[in-house]
């Protein structure tokens, strides 16, 4: 198609040949050998001009536009490859959302323009059973994994600090046997595993057990029921920059170890575009600590 293309537009085989770094007679063949695989004169020869036949005038634009979606194929086969296109698939929890996550997704549409992004909210269990099954290529949550088949880092640590109502008393770090009486607003707890165990264990270590208990799914709603005065919640780090009226922050006195997101995703993926994106992560995270701490 690109020899019958050049000796289209120009009419004249040796320029052609010239055009194509081919001797004459080659491409004088290979034109040959395609208007026998067709059947069709393609183009009328006289020793003084080359015309185009009535087929071939009219087979000239379908093969441009099939040779322009050729060279748009490999172009974009090329920016996928190189991980500057295609879907990055991203299930995350909520905590995600405040930190490393939302600025590591800005650098990589920043990077690569062509990127689509789906972003899917769901529990640690549904996570891993998307990743393994291929539907999802990265997923972030909290806990520790022992699988063969994932590859996990930790990109992101929190200490855990108290969302308290503003009208409350008191300053420095709060200490959680004074709040035994307030309503503690917990993230619900996950069929696997969560950020709920380590608020449990924030308790634990206080020697606090909360009488009444609101269960809510989303950190930030949590925060908005402290505004309102429904109780005490506890919540990463990040999450004070949120400033919400009504609630202040406060460390805790008796602090668990910090909370840990880690990112997820198959040990044998291929996807140089989530490659990218774990490279983002690692400069993300290194910017804000120490760096990535792999699992292998």
């Amino acid at each position: 198609m690109r020899y019958f293309l050049a000796v289209a537009e120009e009419l004249h085989f040796r320029r052609a040949a010239a055009v194509l770094h081919l001797s004459q007679p080659s491409l004088s063949q290979q034109i040959h050998r395609m208007e026998e695989e067709i059947g069709i004169k393609l183009f009328k020869r006289s020793s003084r001009k080359v015309q185009l036949t009535a087929a071939g005038e009219a087979f000239l634009p379908r093969v441009r536009a099939i040779l322009e979606g050729v060279d748009a194929a490999v172009h974009d086969t090329r920016r996928v490859d190189q991980g500057f296109a295609g879907l990055l698939t991203v299930s995350f929890v909520s905590t995600a959302l405040a930190g490393v996550l939302p600025a590591a997704m800005k650098e990589l549409q920043e990077q690569a323009p062509g990127v689509d992004l789906k972003m899917e909210e769901c529990e640690p269990k549904e996570q891993i059973a998307s990743i393994l099954r291929g539907n999802s290529d990265i997923g972030f949550m909290h806990g520790a994994l022992d699988d063969d088949q994932l590859e996990t880092a930790v990109v992101q640590r929190d200490q855990l600090v108290a969302a308290l109502p503003a009208k409350v008393m008191g300053e420095g770090p709060a200490d959680l046997r004074n709040y035994r009486n307030h309503t503690a607003i917990m993230p619900s707890p996950f069929t696997a595993f969560g950020f709920h165990n380590h608020v449990q264990r924030a308790y634990r270590l206080a020697g606090v057990t909360p009488n009444k208990i609101i269960h809510t799914n989303l950190i930030i709603g949590g925060i908005n029921l402290v505004a309102a005065g429904l109780g005490i919640a506890l919540v990463p780090s990040s999450f004070q920059f949120i400033q919400v009226r009504g609630v202040t922050y406060r460390p805790l006195l008796t602090p668990p170890p910090p909370v840990e997101l880690i990112a997820v995703w198959r040990r044998d993926a291929t996807s140089e575009l989530l490659h990218r994106f774990l490279e983002i992560l690692t400069g993300a995270r290194k910017q804000s600590s120490s760096g990535i701490e792999k699992r292998l």
